[in-house]
């Protein structure tokens, strides 16, 4: 079975203060949407300059791409540090993605580990991912299936196909459960919930799980993934 770990950056998308803050951010927004990343850059930086968070982390996030702008780590780094001084969640997911990869610095995943910490605090939900992914293979941390569980499962209900993949596998392999005992229903609805929320990679754990289950076990275990993702999450299996 194909295990993929997706990682991601991110940018802030959310505009800022009053119009005459909102008005520049969003053109920076629209120009990305275009490719116009020099324009974005020009939109974003004067109110960066002034403080404003969310364009100091998409400032950064130019520079660790080289987008608009000469692609610099250490510029990068600057940028996401003045955000995250704000509490902006990106800036700490962004930060603790270049510690655990090692860009611009060495890999230095207990920093990873703190800034994931922090923006998953703030409601950023691809840092609960990024949590599960270092309990789940043990870096900087012992090895915990059990609470790289616990972390794909806050992730998957909020919304990550990431997520919601990686809770697939677990219950697939039967990870985290305390028998070691896999549970092929809960893969086949959170595969399938992770399908349709975009994930590309699902088919490998859908393949297995049907050999393992009935074609009247798996027609209700597709109504519960409808139930599932029209109760918000909510109804789903842990």
């Amino acid at each position: 079975m194909k295990l993929f770990l997706q990682l991601s950056l991110v940018l802030s998308i959310a505009a800022v203060g009053p119009f005459g803050v909102a008005a520049p951010f969003e053109a920076g927004l629209s120009a990305m949407d275009r490719e116009h990343y020099a324009t974005a850059y020009r939109a974003w930086k004067k109110l960066a300059d002034e403080g404003a968070a969310e364009a100091q982390n998409n400032i950064g996030y130019l520079y660790e791409q080289g987008r608009g702008v000469k692609q610099s780590y250490a510029r990068a780094i600057e940028w996401y540090n003045k955000a995250a001084l704000q509490n902006l969640a990106e800036a700490h997911h962004n930060l603790g993605m270049l510690a655990f990869q090692g860009y611009g610095m060495r890999k230095d995943y207990l920093a990873a580990k703190r800034h994931f910490t922090d923006a998953a605090e703030l409601d950023q939900h691809d840092s609960e991912y990024m949590l599960g992914l270092i309990y789940y293979q043990g870096h900087g941390v012992a090895k915990s299936p059990r609470r790289a569980k616990a972390f794909f499962l806050e992730a998957a209900t909020h919304e990550s196909s990431k997520g919601q993949f990686m809770l697939a596998f677990m219950f697939q392999a039967g990870e985290g459960h305390p028998e070691g005992k896999a549970e092929p229903v809960k893969a086949f609805i959170w595969a399938n919930v992770a399908e349709r929320n975009g994930y590309d990679d699902t088919e490998s754990i859908l393949s297995f799980s049907r050999m393992q289950i009935t074609d009247t076990v798996q027609q209700k275990a597709l109504e519960l993934v409808s139930a599932c993702i029209e109760s918000n999450y909510t109804r789903c299996p842990k």
